[in-house]
């Protein structure tokens, strides 16, 4: 007896980690509880890695859901915890398995064009990141300048300095406390912004 109710209380527990964890690190938006790890770009990488895993992991949840409903209707005697439990794990499997395929299927395009999506410069003192949100026909383009400020643990920390229109070809550098971004798809026209409040305070 000891023996099916350890096994059942097994069943629920890898239940609640494929389906509800998978589910909560999405609903929280950062990437990995927002690591920020490494650079934007590793995690841009990473993040279609993990959304590969927790494909896998939702999958497993829902299959062991299938097979084991007799044991968790034994196993949960009250009977509004037990619907709420399974009622809510198909929901969580039935809403997760589509989005996460569509996740991982754009962002391996996405991939393929990394270069073209993140721009890493250092000046100095002060590092620019630049982010290009490019959602093709479906929407307008935008690029977003942020200063980078290095963390302890090799993580770090996004500044957003301005965002701007979307540009075919533009560069960018720091001139003093002026962040000079040239669109060299406009004859050379560019855009001065001043940076001088932009700063990285050391953290611990």
């Amino acid at each position: 007896m000891d023996q099916k109710i350890k096994k059942s209380s097994s069943v629920i527990f890898i239940i609640s980690v494929c389906l509800y964890l998978p589910f909560i690190e999405s609903w929280f938006g950062g990437k990995l509880w927002g690591l920020h790890w490494q650079s934007p770009m590793f995690m841009d990488q990473l993040s279609n890695y993990l959304r590969v895993i927790k494909l896998i992991l939702v999958l497993l949840g829902g299959l062991v859901l299938y097979r084991k409903i007799g044991e968790i209707r034994e196993k949960i005697v009250n009977v509004f915890a037990r619907n709420f439990f399974i009622y809510s794990s198909y929901l969580l499997l039935t809403v997760q398995v589509p989005l996460l395929l569509l996740g991982v299927m754009f962002e391996g395009i996405s991939l393929s064009n990394l270069d073209y999506l993140h721009k890493d410069k250092t000046f100095n003192d002060r590092s620019i990141y630049v982010y290009t949100a490019d959602p093709g026909a479906m929407g307008k383009a935008y690029h977003y300048f942020y200063l980078k400020c290095q963390l302890p643990f090799n993580r770090y920390e996004l500044k957003l300095i301005k965002k701007t229109s979307w540009m075919y070809e533009f560069g960018f550098e720091v001139q003093e406390n002026n962040l000079v971004v040239t669109d060299k798809s406009e004859n050379g026209k560019t855009h001065i912004f001043d940076i001088t409040n932009f700063t990285c305070n050391a953290k611990t």
